[in-house]
């Protein structure tokens, strides 16, 4: 109880008068975030406006990039590109996760992984996109990181062998795939996800005192026992055309732990049944549930109509959830109502949304007061051993744009 009280009580904008000092954490030179420190474990949720990508920086220097979207749609219907369109959103990636590395003394990156095969989440293409040096592909979303921050080890839901679930039959599919089948012609590193591994995302440093589990992907989740899996999916000949998994049912999902606090990111995994008719189409829940309760969740499917479903929010009962929003149809407003608590005398949660659009902001006009932030970066960063955490929120619209919310200390209940 003492945490929340806490929390709620120093979470404000700094424009509202809320001094960072009163979360113990000194405001850098120029108003930006404070370098990561050796001990500190920090979760940077991007916001370029075109996707998903989230850097973690361990507490040993580790270092992961979950996504990196570059989706292309109609104007209007998704955010402004963050900070602008100068770039391409792989590029403003690459260069925000390097700034945040610099700390460490890091330049590259120990791991990427691509939670499922769609533009918002490894690059879209467009002809006037820059192809690789061997032509085979065009450089966008993670192909683009990759240039710009070269990564030890790429890791894939399935790679090669997708088996009975195949990505579509798309351009960004098969551009993506041609990326992965350059590495490994070239000697680095991709592999499919082992489900229920603890062992395949290590720290660089034994002993560091954190741990990332492969809870889910593919169609497979954690028994909760050992690093073993099941299958999700029925068998493959008892389904009819309508009834087939989509991509998004086969997102990887990561549970993250350092000390007593956790964290869940499931990429684009829905809980929807077509109105209980396929029971087995949630994979949200199960996954959720071999999860078990954490500190801070980020939203299935950026908060949609088909994710996020009751069971999301009660198994892992966080203290707050980030929504990787850039889209009119981000959040739902049954989505919203769950994540922000919205009951009559609930607890509400922190919620922050890394862009909500002005239609979307209508949509859910009743349930604003509980959001904590509508745009920019969100900044989870554990302090050493994991006891407590604070949360910053960050101008996505200049390169190196400053604090504008800071909240906590939270108190990690373990």
């Amino acid at each position: 109880m003492r945490g929340l009280i806490a929390r709620r009580q120093f979470c404000g904008g700094l424009a509202g008068g809320l001094l960072l000092a009163a979360t113990g954490t000194a405001r850098a030179a120029d108003g930006g975030l404070p370098p990561w420190t050796p001990g500190t474990l920090d979760i940077h949720h991007i916001d370029t406006g075109r996707g998903n990508a989230t850097f973690i920086l361990g507490p040993d220097g580790t270092t992961l990039l979950i996504d990196c979207g570059t989706t292309r749609e109609a104007p209007g219907l998704i955010a402004p590109c963050r900070p602008d369109a100068t770039r391409q959103p792989g590029e403003w990636v690459a260069r925000y996760a390097l700034r945040q590395a610099r700390a460490a003394g890091r330049d590259s990156l120990d791991y990427m992984v691509a939670t499922h095969i769609h533009p918002d989440h490894v690059g879209d293409t467009a002809p006037d996109l820059p192809r690789a040096p061997d032509g085979d592909y065009q450089v966008t979303g993670l192909s683009q990181v990759d240039r710009y921050m070269p990564a030890t080890l790429v890791i894939d839901r399935a790679y090669p062998d997708y088996g009975a679930l195949p990505p579509l039959n798309a351009p960004f599919a098969a551009n993506y795939r041609a990326w992965l089948d350059a590495r490994v012609r070239g000697g680095r590193g991709v592999a499919a996800a082992r489900v229920g591994s603890v062992e395949q995302i290590r720290p660089r440093t034994p002993g560091a005192g954190f741990a990332i589990r492969v809870l889910a992907g593919n169609g497979r989740v954690w028994t909760g026992q050992g690093q073993d899996s099941r299958s999700l999916f029925p068998d493959s000949a008892t389904l009819g055309p309508g009834e087939r998994p989509v991509e998004n049912m086969m997102s990887l999902a990561l549970r993250l732990d350092y000390g007593r606090f956790g964290y869940f990111t499931g990429g684009d995994l829905t809980a929807s049944t077509h109105d209980g008719l396929l029971p087995w189409m949630d994979v949200e829940t199960p996954t959720v549930t071999a999860c078990g309760r954490v500190e801070v969740a980020v939203a299935d499917h950026h908060g949609y109509f088909d994710a996020c479903g009751p069971e999301f929010v009660r198994r892992l009962d966080p203290q707050a959830f980030v929504i990787p929003s850039w889209h009119v149809t981000h959040p739902g407003m049954a989505q919203m109502e769950r994540l922000t608590n919205a009951w009559p005398g609930a607890k509400p949660r922190d919620v922050f949304a890394t862009e909500l659009l002005p239609a979307a902001a209508q949509i859910n006009e009743r349930f604003l007061p509980a959001l904590r932030s509508r745009q920019g970066h969100v900044v989870v960063r554990v302090a050493p051993g994991g006891d407590s955490y604070r949360i910053f929120v960050l101008d996505s619209t200049r390169e190196e744009g400053g604090i504008t919310l800071a909240c906590g200390p939270y108190a990690c209940r373990g």
